[in-house]
């Protein structure tokens, strides 16, 4: 089951499609990894279709489809990225930096995302 978009994942994903810098939007393969964690990285993922997978040191943690926003928690906790996102399904992702957002509101985004304790 995929994670359901939140209020501010709404509200952030207006701001990444329709805010000052066009987002970079890329097609990606099922088994794709998109982002793999350890490794730098300042850009926010809106998954347009599909189905990405969240793991953190191999375990899986979530799954999220369309609405959903990921890669916040790299900008907000010293560059590295924290989890690795795979594509489960042929995606469409749109990217763009996340300074482009509001502190407050990707550390809100980031709470809901801090699923390293669920089983």
């Amino acid at each position: 089951m995929t994670t359901v978009e939140t209020a501010l994942e709404r509200a952030l994903s207006t701001q990444l499609m329709r805010g000052g810098a066009k987002p970079r939007i890329r097609r990606i393969k099922p088994g794709t990894v998109l982002v793999r964690q350890g490794e730098p990285g300042s850009d926010v993922y809106l998954i347009l279709d599909g189905v990405v997978r969240v793991e953190r040191d191999g375990e899986r943690l979530a799954e999220s489809g369309p609405g959903a926003l990921l890669g916040e928690r790299a900008h907000l906790e010293g560059g590295a990225r924290t989890s690795t996102l795979t594509a489960v399904t042929a995606c469409r992702v749109a990217s763009a930096d996340a300074s482009q957002f509001d502190q407050d509101a990707l550390e809100e985004l980031a709470g809901g995302h801090r699923r390293e304790t669920v089983a």
